[in-house]
Parts: structure tokens; C-alpha cells; sequence
């Protein structure tokens, strides 16, 4: 990677990644930072962590019949805080028409390409030189989850909990390889460049139910079928290096995303916690201790460690598929060098270990939550209405309305960083939308219908025509043409070519052994039937013949011979 690749757009990303036989035209939709609960629970007696959240929807479509088809969708969300920016891969998605492109035989799956360089995209977009960050997703195998209808399509691939974990972990593989050992590779190309980010990335893997041996089979493999970088891949979670304080209780390490199965887990262990009237209670009399001291603690749940031992018994691990979750961690220098400091400094003082976290509670905040987003499935505070700033590439667009004018200066006015976020312009969507809007996108989606060829071509318009009517423009998205060369791969079983034995490693046969009389000694075959023993020629014993004048044996000579012969 050059230093040129980091000022590429979306598309000419794309473009340089995907083969030269991919054709696409893509949508990448995203909203501004908007203020939401917290996705870590804070300690006991501490001020919510302000919390701000992005989302990302990159559509992807091929030429059909004239008209555009979707193929895939992948919605990204990204929450960021003063100390720790956190992307979450919501939802993916395909329709299973992606035979009609006709890719030939043995290309890539254009698929898994267009989600390593997307999320790429975005965790270059995001870095921060003194914050953490972290990309989450968990993989749970469903049938359809963006396209309704889609799985009626007998073209579409729908993989197993196996395959889903595996095919995951090959999308962020590659982006791991990006800061291997912990040195950029774009640091050694360009030597000064960036120094103050020299990122050093791991990733990680849980599977409930499957123990370290089981989980290292998921992970990705070279040519040779072994795992490519021993030390890329750990088979733990990184929550407790997440946290800002080792003392942190459990449920303050673990984050709620949407729709998240270990987030319903965490909110079943909260029942555990006393109430706000018996915390009231114990903190007027301090000095007498009880076993329902409000210390943030779960009673049945110790550890880490036990938490994930449990999971494994949830319904969402326990019903017959297994669920992976995935994590990959990207961490500055600067900030190794000063958190190894702190991390000594809070051992040496245990008494400390209970400073102001940016960890902050969501369940307190539950009644105060806005309605629901059908897209994300997660609960999103609505801003004052906005429409998104004009994209980059021209576009016929309508005259706005006065209303359309005061939401595009509310947005032009945030400021692209804060200490909570940071929203550049090199990273933000082609449109952008409001909260509001954006949840009215997704709702539209999911009342589509994707079963049918023809039915699959009118939802994809429908869908793109709202998007641009809200975002006020005639028409939008961006053609992508592959520039990758690419040879197909050989099938090792069916284009193999025959084998050729060296003439140095043929093995002649030996020659068949003589006997004494100069009788050529049968060797006993294998192909013989078993049971069945064969006498060699020099074990016969021939009898002798007495001819008469014409050659005939004589009766007396016979009975003669008769007697010589052995018992």
C-alpha cells in the first residue's frame, strides 16, 4: 500500500480491488454524528459517557435488463467516544442475483471483496492518534436479514454457522494485514509518513460452546492450510484491554450493540443488581457491609471467562448453530505507551482502579429512548430535521425549499471534530441523510420484496427513488469497473494434470529365480485365491517312463514302476 492509496475514494478503492470482469454501480448512504445511550454500562455512582453514533449503508447493484439489481447490502455503525471509536457491522446481506453479471469461472467472490475494502475504508477514515479502535461484529447464520423475500431465490447461497464465521474472518483478515506485527506497512513504503499512528492490530475470536483447538479451525489458512500469522489471531476477547481501568466490573467491559445476543445476556445478569432504593439504603450506612452492596458486580457471573461459559448456553448458542464474535483492534503507539503507564499505576494503587471511565450505562436510560430503528434494530435519538450536504459528483438537483436550506446549514455547521468524534469529509457517504430519514430508508427496505427477478428490479428502484427524493437529487450512485487482473482459479481435482513418475524412481522387476534341474521357481502370487498352496516345478518329482518298441509303457514295467513310487 502507497501513500496515494490513502487518499483514494470509495469507488476508485473499489475499482483497484475488485477484477477486471466486475461491473457495479454502488450507493454508500451515511448520516451525521448523532448524540445516543452509551454501548458500555458505567461503574456505580458515575456520569453517563457521551456517546455519539454514524451510520453507513453501502448498496451494491448490477445492470439488468436496462435497470438497476441489488445484489448486496452492508450497513455499518460507528460509535465514538472521547477515548474509544467502535465500528459495529450491523447487517450484511445478498439477494442471490449476482449470477446474472455471468462472472466467469474461478473469479473471486466480488462479495467478500467489496466488504474488506469497505470496512477498510472506513477504519482508515476513522483513526484517531491518541484513541483505540475496535471492529466488532458477531456472525449468526440466518437466512436473510436486509432483502425480504430473498430466500425464496434458489440461486442464493445461504451459508452455515461454519461458513458464516469462516467467511467472516476472511473479510478481516486482510485488513489486519494492513498493520502487521504491529508496524504499518504503509510506514515501510513511505518512510515518515503517519508516524504518529503506527497502528498495531490483532484480531480475536469467540465461538460459545467450542473450545481453543475447535475455534483456531475457523480461522483463516494459506495455501498450505496453515494459519498465516500465529500471533494475527487470538482465540480470546479483548474487552478487559478495552476498558480504561483493569478493576472495571464485567458488565462495564462488555459492549450492548443491536440486536446483539451476549447485550440480552447482559441485560438478564443486571436483574441481579439491587435496586436504586436499597443502593439509597446502603449508602446511609456505609460502614455495615451487606451482600447487596451495589458494587456493579453480578452475583452469578465471577468473570469474563464465566460469562462467555454461559453464553454458550443461551438460546442463540444452544439452538443447534454456533455464533462467532469477532473483534479487531487497532491501537496507536502513543497511546501503548501511556496506557502501560496508567495500567502500573492503578496496580500499584488498587484503591484507584474505581477513577471516571468513559463507560456509561444504557440500561438506566431506557425509558428516556426514542422509538425503535427498523433498519439497525437498535434504538437511535431523533435529531431536528436535516437533509444531507450536495455530493461530491454533480448532479441535477431541485431548487430547495427554505426548509431544505436551514437542515443543509445545520449540517454544513457541525464541526468534522470534537473530543467525542471525528467526521471527515473523505469518509462520509455519497448522501446524507437525517436520523429520521435514514430510519424511514430502512423501514422502506424491509417492506420490499426480493423473490422474484422481475419484482427484485422494481423494489431496487423504488428503493433508490427514495433516497434521492429525500436527499433532493434526480438521480445518484457511482459506477464501479474493476481494473484487477485476474486469472481464474484451477480446480485441484478436475484441471489437476496427470503425473509424471520420474525414470530414476521406476522400480524394475526381478527376474524369475532357477532351480537346480534349471526349472524357472514360480513366486507365489498374490492374486492367487487364498488357501489354495501351489508346489513349485523343482518339488515335483517326474516318474520314469519304460517304452516298448512303439513307444508304450509295458503293463509289467508299469506295476513295477508302481512300486518304486514313495508312499
Amino acid at each position: 500500500m502507497t501513500a496515494d492509496d490513502y487518499k483514494l475514494t470509495l469507488e476508485e478503492r473499489l475499482a483497484r480491488s475488485l477484477p477486471n470482469c466486475c461491473r457495479f454501480a454502488v450507493h454508500h448512504l451515511s448520516t451525521p454524528p448523532t448524540a445516543c445511550p452509551a454501548i458500555y454500562a458505567a461503574p456505580p455512582h458515575k456520569d453517563p459517557e457521551e456517546t455519539y453514533c454514524e451510520s453507513h449503508f453501502l448498496n451494491v447493484c448490477i445492470d439488468s435488463d436496462g435497470s438497476q439489481l441489488q445484489i448486496f447490502a452492508i450497513e455499518v455503525l460507528i460509535y465514538t467516544t472521547e477515548y474509544l471509536t467502535t465500528l459495529f457491522v450491523s447487517k450484511a446481506d445478498s439477494t442471490g442475483y449476482l449470477y446474472l453479471h455471468k462472472l466467469p469461472s474461478g473469479t473471486p467472490s466480488p462479495l467478500k471483496i467489496i466488504s474488506t475494502t469497505f470496512l477498510q475504508y472506513l477504519v482508515e477514515g476513522r483513526e484517531r492518534p491518541d484513541r483505540r479502535l475496535v471492529l466488532s461484529l458477531f456472525a449468526r447464520a440466518q437466512n436473510q436479514y436486509l432483502f425480504p423475500g430473498s430466500v425464496e431465490n434458489s440461486h442464493k447461497h445461504v451459508l452455515d454457522d461454519r461458513g458464516l464465521i469462516k467467511w467472516w474472518c476472511k473479510v478481516v483478515d486482510p485488513i489486519l494485514g494492513v498493520y502487521e506485527n504491529g508496524s504499518n506497512v504503509l510506514e515501510q513504503n513511505q518512510k515518515g509518513m503517519r508516524d504518529e499512528l503506527d497502528l498495531k492490530s490483532h484480531g480475536f475470536l469467540r465461538v460459545p460452546g467450542c473450545d481453543t483447538y475447535e475455534t483456531r479451525s475457523f480461522l483463516p489458512r494459506d495455501e498450505w492450510g496453515r494459519i498465516a500469522d500465529k500471533y494475527r489471531w487470538l482465540t480470546r476477547d479483548p474487552l478487559r484491554e478495552l476498558g480504561r481501568s483493569p478493576g472495571l466490573p464485567e458488565r462495564c467491559l462488555i459492549p450492548r450493540f443491536p440486536d446483539d445476543p451476549k447485550a440480552r445476556f447482559v441485560e438478564t445478569l443486571d436483574d441481579e443488581l439491587p435496586d436504586e432504593d436499597c443502593q439509597l439504603s446502603l449508602a446511609q450506612t456505609p460502614a455495615s457491609p451487606s451482600k447487596k452492596q451495589n458494587n456493579g458486580r453480578w452475583r452469578s457471573v465471577k468473570s469474563l471467562e464465566g460469562f462467555w461459559e454461559m453464553m454458550q448456553f443461551r438460546q442463540e448458542c444452544s439452538s443447534g448453530r454456533l455464533v462467532g464474535f469477532l473483534w479487531a483492534t487497532f491501537q496507536p503507539a502513543t497511546l501503548r505507551g501511556e496506557e502501560a503507564a496508567m495500567d502500573a499505576e492503578l496496580l500499584q494503587n488498587p484503591s484507584e482502579s474505581a477513577l471516571p471511565t468513559p463507560l456509561d450505562s444504557q440500561h438506566a436510560e431506557c425509558s428516556l429512548l426514542p422509538p425503535q430503528s427498523p433498519l439497525r434494530s437498535s434504538l437511535a435519538p431523533e435529531l431536528p430535521p436535516s437533509t444531507p450536504q450536495k455530493p461530491i459528483r454533480l448532479a441535477q438537483t431541485p431548487t430547495p425549499t427554505p426548509v431544505k436550506r436551514k437542515q443543509a446549514t445545520a449540517i454544513r455547521d457541525l464541526p468534522e471534530e470534537t473530543k467525542h468524534y471525528y467526521w471527515p469529509k473523505s469518509s462520509r457517504g455519497e448522501v446524507i441523510l437525517t436520523q429520521k430519514d435514514y430510519q424511514r430508508t430502512g423501514s422502506l427496505l424491509l417492506r420490499l420484496d426480493y423473490a422474484d427477478e422481475d419484482i427484485a428490479r422494481e423494489s431496487t428502484g423504488k428503493w433508490i427513488n427514495d433516497v434521492a427524493e429525500k436527499a433532493g437529487l434526480k438521480d445518484w450512485g457511482r459506477r464501479v469497473v474493476g481494473t484487477k487482473s485476474t486469472s481464474a482459479k484451477r480446480d485441484p481435482i478436475t484441471d489437476s494434470k496427470p503425473a509424471v513418475l520420474n525414470a530414476g524412481l521406476l522400480r524394475k522387476k526381478k527376474r524369475p529365480a532357477e532351480d537346480m534341474n534349471g526349472g524357472v521357481v514360480e513366486a507365489e502370487s498374490a492374486s492367487k485365491a487364498p488357501g489354495i498352496t501351489t508346489l513349485s516345478a523343482g518339488l515335483v518329482r517326474k516318474k520314469a517312463k519304460v517304452a516298448d518298441h512303439i513307444g508304450r509303457v509295458s503293463p509289467e514295467d508299469a506295476q513295477t514302476n508302481r512300486k518304486d513310487e514313495p508312499g
